[in-house]
């Protein structure tokens, strides 16, 4: 077999070629541990604390070591917010951010708890909202030379990892609130698109600085926006493909055109079999998180129907609380022979781990290396 470095056997398999083993992801969009598992595997390690690479959110660590440990193929490049961003701290301990949304926290997630356009029913004070700027909210200095350093001096697969974390539905529910934004698309459509439209232009400002900066040296670059339950769709397949396919195709053209050798990895959760053409119409190379308890979205069915257009990436979702560490492995490896056969695969949790044991983390990558080795 072909010795491969950690770079190649990521770009082998998002090309849809067998490389020498499965590759394996943690820490990206929706791969990074909560802070309380987080330090439960660093202390289960081992390993001594280190500050936040962020903070504000539930997921707050970025830790090369544990990337290290377990032989990840991904590395991670991050828009740094900007030092001087609007973030305003309140007595109740929920904070203000440079959206003007308020946000709090409890327990181990953060929660919207003020919206500064709920009551905004006009386009004429959706136009009057303060939007903030792409100088407001990042700073690229010095990026550009680091990216160039990890492209140069390490053998991985460099992300230009979500810098706004939200897609475009979503921030406008946070904008909005959530009930009040899917009404405006029914009811008040002028609305609703105006908000993406303001939406749209400063997505394009902060992945244009970004990878302005990080373009020529990246593999792939993560965007997200939940498009589905549980059960089915969270908006209709025409309003979809109304408000929110044209505005996602122009951001992803952009970032097609700034890093032409990336592969756009697209998150979404939940049940979105049906609008899965309409993501690769417009641009969507790797699909995450691969949520196969969500209605028809089973891995077998995913490959079978897309496996030559798109490559996976997620998949891993009974790891969360007691589950047995038997039931884990024996679903790490039913993904490996669903989804690996041909390439177009990489390992990872279906989403954060929330609250995971030290052991089931270990066992997943642990199974993911023996097993996952393409033969």
């Amino acid at each position: 077999m072909t010795s491969y470095t950690h770079r190649e056997r990521v770009i082998a398999a998002l090309n849809h070629r067998e490389p020498d083993r499965m590759p394996v992801d943690l820490m990206g969009h929706a791969t990074m541990l909560l802070d309380e598992t987080y330090e439960r595997l660093r202390d289960f390690l081992g390993l001594s604390p280190i500050p936040p690479v962020r903070s504000g959110t539930s997921a707050n660590y970025y830790d090369e070591r544990i990337l290290a440990h377990f032989d990840v193929d991904f590395r991670r490049l991050f828009l740094k917010t900007h030092p001087e961003a609007p973030l305003i701290h309140h007595p109740d301990g929920s904070y203000t951010d440079a959206w003007g949304i308020c946000s709090k926290r409890s327990g181990m997630h953060v929660n919207v708890v003020g919206s500064p356009l709920t009551s905004a029913s006009t386009v004429a004070e959706v136009e009057a909202f303060a939007w903030p700027n792409v100088q407001q909210l990042f700073t690229a200095q010095g990026l550009a030379a680091e990216a160039r350093r990890q492209y140069e001096q390490t053998d991985y697969a460099l992300v230009a990892r979500n810098p706004l974390s939200y897609g475009l539905r979503e921030r406008a529910c946070m904008l909005m609130g959530m009930q009040e934004f899917m009404t405006a698309l029914a009811l008040q459509p002028a609305v609703a698109e105006c908000i993406i439209g303001h939406l749209l232009d400063i997505y394009k400002d902060v992945y244009g600085m970004f990878l302005d900066a990080v373009g020529p040296y990246v593999q792939t670059v993560e965007v997200g926006d939940d498009l589905g339950s549980q059960q089915g769709l969270l908006i209709s397949a025409s309003m979809y493909r109304r408000f929110f396919k044209p505005a996602e195709r122009e951001l992803y053209d952009l970032i097609h055109a700034k890093a032409p050798g990336a592969k756009l990895i697209r998150h979404s959760d939940g049940a979105f079999f049906s609008l899965i053409p309409d993501l690769i119409e417009i641009g969507v190379d790797v699909l995450n998180p691969v949520q196969s308890s969500a209605k028809g979205m089973a891995a077998a069915t995913l490959k079978s129907t897309f496996g030559q257009q798109l490559a996976f990436h997620g998949g891993i979702e009974s790891i969360e609380g007691d589950v047995p560490t038997d039931a884990l492995i024996a679903e790490v490896k039913n993904r490996i022979d669903v989804l690996g056969p041909g390439g177009g695969y990489v390992l990872a949790s279906c989403n954060h781990m929330m609250d995971v044991r030290p052991e089931n983390i270990i066992a997943m990558f642990e199974t993911a290396h023996a097993y996952g080795r393409y033969r």
